[in-house]
């Protein structure tokens, strides 16, 4: 049987990740794009993760926002260990961990936190889990503070379930820890495709998903993701109505693209959204358009409302930074509605001013553009993922970042990082590589050294 701690894979590690919608520019930026003040961070901030893994997220946030209190907290206690290892070799002093489940970490002495963050753990839990996660929220928030709780989401995995169920079953019958079973378990579903069970040709999962995921995540994601006994996608409704039993209402979706339904909905399903009142509803409704699989909500509680100009004010005055070399930069972006293009001049001058390092849009020359201009291209480069906030400040990350080159073994290698402006990047494996061994970076690949540079003092 599946090892699991409150209905969670447990016998084997998580792999190494680091989620970047979970550092504090980023969610405050959500906030503020929905009209809601974010938690002030001009002096000492707390922030706190349930179900914190390996903690390279927790670590890397905590490195770079030297003034900020982390907490980490998580049940499986080679997580915890492999968190705090980390954290002494990198020197980092400002995150705790705590090895507890989310009912006995209710009882911890601690702050009340500014930011609450809980990354694909909610549907992965148990209802009893869910239940303490909530009570944990309700009792450590700060007045004002932000939750962002992420969840494998129905409609989108309707396709699926018959895969994740049968895997989990047939890796019952199998031997060995979780890895082992789950890749048991896959060969047979394999042949049974091959053999052309109607409910695996329609499983996205047990085909092309599959193919593709595998190329770029260890086996250990996949034994975390679908030999969970109580895996559970959840609607929005679902979830919401949860939350709003401990005073929580939703602000907006850290999947920035998700928040602007001219990018994501077709002029058809807008059309047939307006006639839906409840925004509960309408959200649900808008999910069975996308086909929604995985959502990154955001939720506030006692949150002042900004006026309209005073959040327009505040948007121009966020940080902004490429999230790649600016000639990687792509114009255009494939969503549910098509094809979104914005390669126009002043999408260009919002590139070219980044690519000497981040700015706010207050501050990007404006030139021919008008200001609105500059910050409606920023916030679409950002939906785009060419584009982020980040932090103003500059944090020292040098020693955290020899620790993370050292660590390239294990469950998954560690292919990010850190900036000194509050969050990591992400670098091809062969610049990762090369920085690490202090090889000669590949030619075709010198824009990212000449992109990293830009963060140097």
């Amino acid at each position: 049987m599946t090892h699991s701690a409150a209905g969670y894979v447990s016998d084997v590690p998580y792999a190494y990740n680091y989620v970047r919608e979970l550092a504090p520019a980023w969610l405050d930026f959500v906030a503020t794009l929905s009209g809601f003040e974010a938690p002030s961070r001009a002096g000492r901030f707390t922030w706190c993760e349930l179900g914190c893994g390996q903690g390279v997220t927790a670590a890397i946030i905590a490195a770079t926002h030297p003034a900020g209190v982390f907490h980490g907290i998580d049940a499986m206690p080679d997580h915890i260990a492999h968190a705090r290892g980390l954290c002494e070799d990198a020197g980092i002093g400002n995150l705790t961990l705590h090895g507890h489940d989310f009912a006995s970490a209710i009882d911890l002495d601690l702050p009340r936190f500014d930011y609450i963050v809980a990354h694909g753990v909610y549907s992965w839990i148990d209802a009893r889990s869910r239940e303490a996660l909530r009570r944990f929220i309700d009792r450590w928030l700060a007045p004002g503070g932000l939750v962002y709780v992420s969840y494998n989401t129905a409609p989108g995995w309707a396709a699926d379930a018959p895969f994740q169920y049968l895997i989990r079953e047939i890796a019952a019958t199998c031997t060995g820890n979780s890895v082992d079973r789950f890749r048991a378990a896959m060969d047979q579903i394999q042949a049974l495709i091959a053999a052309g069970a109607p409910p695996l040709q329609a499983s996205f999962m047990a085909n092309s998903g599959w193919q593709q995921m595998q190329q770029n995540r260890p086996i250990e994601y996949f034994a975390h993701e679908y030999l969970q006994p109580t895996w559970e996608p959840m609607y929005v409704s679902q979830v919401r109505a949860d939350m709003s039993t401990i005073g929580l209402h939703p602000a907006g979706s850290a999947t920035i693209a998700d928040n602007f339904d001219s990018f994501v909905l077709t002029a058809a399903a807008r059309e047939a959204l307006s006639k839906i009142e409840d925004p509960n509803l309408r959200e649900l409704t808008s999910d069975f358009f996308l086909d929604q699989r995985f959502r990154r909500d955001v939720f506030v509680r006692d949150a002042t409302r900004l006026a309209d100009d005073e959040r327009s004010s505040r948007l121009s005055e966020c940080v902004f930074d490429l999230q790649r070399p600016a000639e990687l930069v792509q114009y255009t972006m494939r969503t549910e509605a098509g094809h979104v293009d914005f390669d126009n001049p002043t999408a260009h001058a919002v590139v070219e001013t980044l690519a000497d390092g981040p700015k706010r849009v207050i501050d990007i020359p404006v030139g021919d553009n008008s200001r609105s201009g500059l910050l409606g291209n920023a916030l679409t480069l950002f939906a785009a993922n060419e584009l982020r906030v980040v932090g103003p400040g500059t944090a020292n990350v040098d020693a955290l970042n020899r620790v993370l080159l050292g660590r390239h073994e294990g469950v998954g290698t560690i292919s990010y990082l850190a900036l000194p402006v509050g969050t990591a990047v992400e670098v091809p494996l062969e610049v990762f590589n090369a920085l690490r061994d202090g090889s000669a970076v590949p030619n075709e690949l010198q824009m990212w050294r000449e992109y990293l540079a830009r963060y140097r003092s």
